[in-house]
């Protein structure tokens, strides 16, 4: 008699995590079980069931279809989370995401991950929801601002999800996108266009790592894993007040890279970063040079960021990429003019090594009329086929004005009206 092989490797894994929850003491309070789901495509619901307790969580989800031709049901993410003790260390067993430091790519995996830092990277383009074909790994801001210009390959292109409308800026130097996927599946995301650096205290108490292997046509298939994947991220205290970094991904016999980092807050000017990094692969060896600096505060906020890199430079997201990136910069200012008004500005430039360049530029406003407030939208791509595009969009609650002076506004409903044109190259 034949013994399936994941049947006994998820046997195991459930073994070790019940023998893990036995080491925890028992909470006094009985379980909580919660259930989500989304029905905001009829056609094809998840569903989500979470166990929780004092020091662990056991998450499974699942998405449904009622079309004959598809799966009935379709794992999507099952893991069970440990918090040892009384420290900030997690233990994760099953599906989760890796993470990054100030370089390096972003995916999802099967395995273990241990440490404090376990969500992905702030400017990481993160969905439950959303399928994706092929390895699972998940864009970056900037990843999707050039890919919302271009017809070509990319990292959304090669996972079948694509953009809807342009992005939107703000000013916390945040981009919103719409997300769709090849089953009609869409959803909002809002993040920053350049990560926040991540500065540490006293210690490495900001650490993940992590092992397994990477999630293959995530929400597609239940069980599709590729090849073996670990990565590593720790950032320690150093002397001077500098944060240093160090981080490693892997994916077998396909590439190894590795890389440093060096960050220190300036004051009040701001906090400066540098990373260098190198990797190798089938193709030779390559080497990434990364430099940021970053002003947040009440009144203005200000990034920028560039990176330049070799041709043979490979990591995790783009080891099969045929035209990498050369150089890549990045720049957005928010500012707050005023009660309810704010400036956004945004700017953003890749070269590739067959010379291929894109620019984009982006510009909004937004200001207070009446109960409800403008925005105003105008964007340019420097690229031939693109051309500019400019929207405008009135908010306002739709109810009864409040009568105390703290209110939830998520409990009113918003009526939203917007107009805009998008000018082609071509006339369109």
């Amino acid at each position: 008699m034949m013994v399936d092989a994941k049947a006994v490797a998820a046997a195991a894994a459930l073994s070790v995590a019940w023998f893990l929850a036995g080491c925890v003491t028992t909470p006094q309070a009985p379980d909580d079980v919660s259930m989500k789901t989304d029905l905001r495509k009829p056609t094809q619901p998840s569903i989500n069931a979470r166990v929780l307790s004092d020091a662990s969580v056991l998450d499974y989800s699942i998405a449904t279809s009622i079309d004959p031709a598809a799966e009935r049901f379709t794992r999507l993410e099952s893991r069970y989370t440990l918090k040892l003790s009384d420290a900030e260390e997690h233990l994760r067993i099953g599906d989760t995401v890796s993470t990054a430091g100030q370089w390096g790519s972003t995916v999802r995996y099967g395995g273990l991950q241990f440490g404090t830092r376990t969500t992905p990277r702030e400017d990481v383009l993160y969905s439950e929801r959303l399928a994706a074909s092929g390895m699972a790994v998940l864009p970056t801001a900037a990843d999707a601002l050039f890919a919302s210009i271009s017809d070509g390959d990319s990292v959304l292109s090669r996972q079948s999800l694509s953009l809807s409308g342009a992005p939107k800026f703000n000013e916390q130097n945040t981009v919103s996108f719409v997300a769709k996927d090849s089953f009609g599946l869409s959803e909002a995301l809002n993040v920053p266009l350049v990560a926040p650096t991540r500065l540490v205290d006293s210690g490495c108490s900001d650490f993940a790592l992590g092992v397994g292997k990477v999630r293959e046509d995530y929400a597609f298939t239940s069980n599709e894993y590729g090849p073996v994947f670990a990565n590593t991220t720790v950032a320690c205290s150093a002397p001077l007040g500098f944060t240093i970094e160090g981080h490693g991904e892997y994916l077998a016999n396909q590439v190894a890279a590795l890389g440093l980092g060096l960050a220190r807050r300036l004051g009040t000017l701001g906090t400066a970063s540098v990373a260098f990094a190198s990797s190798e692969t089938e193709i030779g060896s390559g080497w990434l040079a990364r430099v940021g600096f970053e002003h947040r505060s009440s009144l203005l906020n200000f990034a920028v960021r560039t990176r330049v890199q070799s041709r043979e430079f490979r990591e995790v997201a783009n080891v099969w990429v045929e035209d990498p990136i050369m150089r890549r910069n990045l720049a957005s200012v928010g500012l707050n003019v005023g009660e309810g008004a704010t400036i956004a500005l945004a700017y953003a430039e890749q070269t590739t090594w067959e010379r291929e360049r894109a620019d984009i530029l982006s510009l909004n406003q937004k200001m207070s009329f009446g109960r409800g407030s403008i925005l105003v939208t105008a964007g340019h791509s420097f690229a031939d086929d693109v051309g500019s595009s400019f929207f405008l969009s009135y908010k306002r609650p739709f109810g009864t004005p409040a009568r105390r002076a703290t209110f939830d506004t998520q409990d009113l409903e918003l009526i939203e009206v917007a107009v805009g044109r998008r000018q082609l190259s071509e006339g369109g």
